[in-house]
């Protein structure tokens, strides 16, 4: 399939952290289940802006565009800790009409590759419950459950 990794440009990114916003504005509202008196699209640019200070010069992160030949068909979000022998996924997105032909997958399989040559020894994510093809990608993947977040609602009638 031929997935390349590329790091993103200046430009590029400034693109994907806008749209990542608008993406983690809609996860956030679909799956945090308390009371906030804070909007999830300010709360979303808050967290991000948290996350990378120093945008794509933030240290450890790697912003990477997936591509197949010169078609961009997704991104990476990746924070390597070497010292800790650890990296941690933020997010992999794989644009809609790319989904489901092996390309996450694929990226998956790169990212394991880029991270055994800087001998990083733990790979980490975070998935939501609901999000079900995830889940068993990366299960397929050989990712294990290290905890579970679990949620009742209760009602006061």
């Amino acid at each position: 399939m031929n997935i390349v990794l590329k790091k993103m440009s200046e430009k590029e990114f400034t693109t994907y952290f806008e749209d990542k916003v608008e993406r983690y504005s809609d996860v956030l509202s679909e799956n945090v289940h308390e009371v906030d008196s804070e909007e999830p699209f300010s709360k979303a640019r808050k967290q991000l802006n948290n996350l990378l200070p120093k945008g794509i010069e933030t240290s450890n992160h790697h912003l990477f565009n997936i591509q197949r030949g010169e078609q961009v068909i997704g991104f990476i979000w990746l924070k390597v800790e070497e010292e800790k022998k650890s990296a941690f996924l933020y997010e992999i997105f794989i644009f809609e009409e790319h989904r489901g032909k092996g390309f996450g997958t694929e990226t998956m399989k790169s990212l394991e590759r880029f991270l055994q040559q800087k001998e990083i020894y733990y790979f980490k994510l975070h998935v939501f419950g609901s999000n079900t093809g995830a889940r068993k990608l990366y299960e397929e993947l050989g990712f294990e459950i290290a905890g579970i977040n679990m949620l009742k609602s209760l009602s006061n009638s």
